[in-house]
């Protein structure tokens, strides 16, 4: 790449993010998610719509999918991945409860199964578990917001959302290694797919335990003037490693955040990545709807599939959450709010989307359903939460 090029792609990524940001403030009152004000921004600008008229009126190639849009975007996946991880500690884990912990796994398998069930008589296997995987993992950074604003983090039936997007996580990271070492491996028989399961699971705990154990303890150690260096250095040591023993760099990021976050300077750290994440955290977003055809998008079989996986991942969700929701608040509407706060799948199905579509695995029209049932559930995710929180409020002043 010469200077020019390096020039051009520094200035795409200046106007995206600018983009990004002014439609994020501009959409705050109206609450909506800032990834989709993200999404939309890449979408809009990318090469396939107004990016490629604007590069013919300017006569420069400005709005492309170039190298450097690629490592900033992927720089950026590792550190929302570590900051969610740093957010949700291993106390956080340890003291979900059990049904907390029921809620997460039963609502993590069954959109999994659900999605990968539906779409193996569509597509090839790699592209259905992968889909699954996509459906599987909760994300609550859009009714967190609601949380905040509406000064519920005290309520009961807020708390069983926030201990089950914990284990969610956990769960469906499992989920995302097991289907790409199924992927890698080629084993397609029932002990296959076990014996799979079972290393993979072992390796999790094994490594997991080793990291909380471990990097702490390193963390606590280190001076305060090197903390922000030594923790960036275990972060990038440890998806080395998990690279190297064939998993996906995000879960290294996140098994990261969850074993720093038990470290005494812990907060010094999330300092830090706030404000790297400010600075670099939409430019994941940014690009995946930058690398989205948004003819294919809008195309009639991808809005169809779209829809019917986006109803099955909200379906199976609410179904695997609701009956331990209930039995833990012990009233229908609170358990109706705690389960509609854990529709939402926003970043983790884009994270992986995005890994399946860079690996070659899925193509644009993978992409763009994945997208849209990731957009869909996080809108509709949020404004349901917000409605039932609110009803619950009216009903008990």
């Amino acid at each position: 790449m010469n200077s020019d090029q390096v020039y051009l792609a520094l200035l795409e990524i200046f106007i995206l993010v600018t983009v990004a940001q002014a439609l994020k403030v501009g959409s705050s009152k109206a609450r909506i998610p800032p990834l989709i004000m993200e999404l939309l921004t890449g979408l809009i600008l990318s090469p396939f719509a107004l990016g490629s008229f604007l590069n013919a009126v300017t006569g420069y190639q400005i709005f492309t999918i170039n190298t450097y849009l690629i490592l900033f975007s992927e720089f950026s996946v590792i550190l929302l991945i570590f900051a969610s991880g740093l957010e949700h500690g291993f106390k956080s884990l340890r003291t979900s409860g059990t049904l907390a912990s029921l809620a997460a796994t039963f609502g993590a398998v069954l959109p999994f199964m659900g999605v990968f069930l539906y779409m193996s008589r569509f597509v090839s296997f790699n592209v259905a578990i992968l889909m699954g995987a996509a459906s599987a993992a909760t994300s609550l950074a859009a009714v967190a917001s609601i949380i905040e604003g509406e000064k519920l983090e005290n309520e009961r039936y807020v708390k069983i959302t926030l201990s089950a997007a914990a284990i969610d996580d956990v769960v469906a990271f499992i989920i995302l290694s097991v289907s790409l070492a199924i992927i890698a491996s080629g084993g397609l028989s029932f002990f296959d797919v076990l014996k799979i399961t079972l290393t993979v699971v072992i390796s999790w705990i094994i490594i997991f335990l080793a990291s909380v154990f471990i990097i702490p303890r390193i963390i606590s150690v280190v001076s305060d003037s090197l903390v922000v260096d030594v923790s960036l250095l275990v972060l990038f040591v440890l998806v080395t490693i998990m690279i190297t023993l064939g998993f996906s760099p995000i879960i290294a990021a996140f098994i990261a955040g969850v074993a720093i976050a038990e470290s005494r300077k812990a907060e010094r750290i999330r300092g830090m990545v706030k404000t790297m994440i400010g600075i670099f955290g939409s430019l994941f977003f940014i690009s995946i709807g930058a690398q989205t055809d948004v003819f294919t998008f809008i195309s009639p079989g991808v809005l169809v599939q779209g829809t019917i996986i986006t109803l099955i991942a909200m379906a199976l969700k609410f179904t695997g959450i609701f009956p331990f929701a209930y039995l833990y608040n012990k009233d229908g509407k609170k358990a109706l709010a705690s389960s509609l706060g854990m529709i939402p799948r926003g970043e983790m199905g884009l994270v992986i989307s995005s890994i399946a579509f860079s690996s070659g695995i899925f193509d644009q029209a993978d992409l763009s359903e994945v997208i849209f049932m990731s957009l869909i559930t996080t809108v509709v995710g949020a404004i349901a939460f917000e409605r039932s929180a609110r009803s619950i409020m009216r009903t008990e002043a």
